[in-house]
């Protein structure tokens, strides 16, 4: 009996050994695995820029981006006729249009087409001068219908495609503010495998006496908000029709209005409720797990997603944001209109001098955001250029994520020289190269 005893003690010393052993080797081995993908996890730290710019088209800005479901790319262009005809005769010039883009981003495949879009453009609508505003809702605007229709104007910026629907959010520049001075944001939107495009709410967006806020009430989506947040607005992008995205969210980010440009504001929404403003989301701030808080439907108590450098020029600047799959980051890509000192921020003209450049990269939407390059005077070789408002397009990504194409507008020699889709391909330098 004893002797049974005996080897069943040395058995469960055997095993309790054993048991350290074993335990102490799946440490070993759970640190030498994180320690491995803390290795192989890389950053930005850098930027490098080819010296070939591709200048494509007429004229024209602001080009923001995202990928249809048909694989192509489309882009909002503003204040031009975009591309030429086949036979090289020009386009009608139009405040706002969107293009689709397809082939890659070289010259010789690259080939853009006018798609069908409501007619925003302020120029060339005499015809129209009358009826804009009914007689009976004259009272509640400052002035004569001529002269309202040249003060009400519309400019596109973000624009996102989600399950086939192409969304895209129209500035509004309202009268007697100034040209440069948002008030507010139209959604309209293209439902999948239509042609023509709709308000947000249901309204038809091609009928043009609803621009303005008349009969109807107001057809704008953000009006007159608080410091006249959310009156221009950026999407997110994640890969061809936000297949990517995982959370079923759809970002958004928008400077806080013309006298607090420098800070970012954010709002997300789900992808079925985008045309639902009440259930939007704001952004308050980042708790102490990292993660960010919201609240849905007061936009008054929205917080600062992130701040950039005070004196930024408030007109035509907005992040343009890609979600990396490869790197598994976010990449932003952003600027100044005007630079910081160089003149008033909420200045009428912000071009008499180039604007700056800023990436940043993040893990999710919210941020923490981390700048990896800065250029407080943005240049591409000439003394001439008057860069602004640079955008990541989210296709032409390489495979390993690493090398992107950047876009940008310029506004050199009075909006004429460059002004133009101008793209320079850039490659991230990362963390752990030579």
């Amino acid at each position: 009996m004893n002797t049974q005893k005996s080897s069943l003690l040395k058995q469960k010393d055997t095993f309790v050994l054993n048991l350290r052993f074993n335990n102490r080797l799946l440490l070993i081995l759970s640190v030498l695995i994180t320690t491995m993908c803390t290795e192989e996890k890389q950053y930005p730290v850098g930027v490098d820029f080819d010296s070939k710019i591709v200048r494509l088209g007429e004229k024209g800005d602001n080009w923001c981006m995202t990928v249809g479901d048909d694989g192509a790319l489309y882009t909002a262009q503003c204040d031009g006729r975009g591309w030429f005809n086949d036979d090289g005769t020009k386009k009608d010039f139009k405040n706002t249009q969107v293009w689709r883009i397809t082939g890659g981003p070289d010259a010789a495949s690259f080939h853009a087409e006018m798609i069908n879009f409501p007619d925003y453009s302020r120029t060339g609508l005499t015809e129209i001068h009358g009826p804009i505003v009914p007689p009976d809702s004259a009272t509640k605007f400052p002035s004569q219908n001529d002269k309202l229709l040249r003060d009400w104007n519309w400019y596109g910026y973000g624009i996102v495609s989600v399950d086939g629907n192409l969304y895209q959010f129209i500035s509004h520049c309202g009268a007697r503010r100034g040209w440069s001075w948002f008030d507010g944001t139209q959604l309209i939107w293209r439902p999948k495998g239509e042609a023509n495009w709709k308000r947000w709410n249901g309204t038809d967006a091609h009928d043009r006496d609803r621009w303005l806020l008349n009969e109807g009430g107001n057809q704008l989506m953000f009006f007159n908000e608080p410091e006249h947040a959310f009156s221009f607005i950026t999407v997110a992008q994640y890969g061809k029709d936000y297949q990517q995205n995982k959370d079923g969210y759809v970002y958004l980010y928008s400077p806080e209005g013309k006298k607090k440009a420098a800070n970012l504001n954010m709002a997300r929404v789900k992808k079925e409720d985008i045309l639902d403003r009440n259930k939007w989301e704001y952004f308050t701030k980042i708790n102490e797990k990292g993660e960010a808080e919201w609240i849905m439907g007061d936009i008054s108590k929205r917080g600062v997603v992130h701040k950039f450098p005070e004196g930024w020029g408030f007109y035509s600047w907005s992040p343009s944001v890609v979600w990396n799959e490869k790197l598994g980051l976010f990449i932003m890509v952003t600027g100044g209109t005007q630079r910081p000192g160089t003149g008033d921020p909420v200045s009428p003209y912000p071009h008499a001098e180039s604007g700056s450049l800023m990436f940043l990269y993040a893990e999710k939407p919210w941020g923490p955001w981390k700048q990896f390059y800065w250029k407080e005077n943005w240049q591409v070789g000439e003394e001439i250029n008057r860069l602004y408002l640079p955008q990541l397009a989210p296709k032409w990504i390489s495979e390993d994520g690493k090398t992107m194409q950047l876009v940008f507008s310029d506004a050199a020699n009075g909006h004429s020289t460059y002004y133009k889709w101008n793209m320079q391909k850039i490659t991230l330098k990362m963390s752990g190269e030579e």
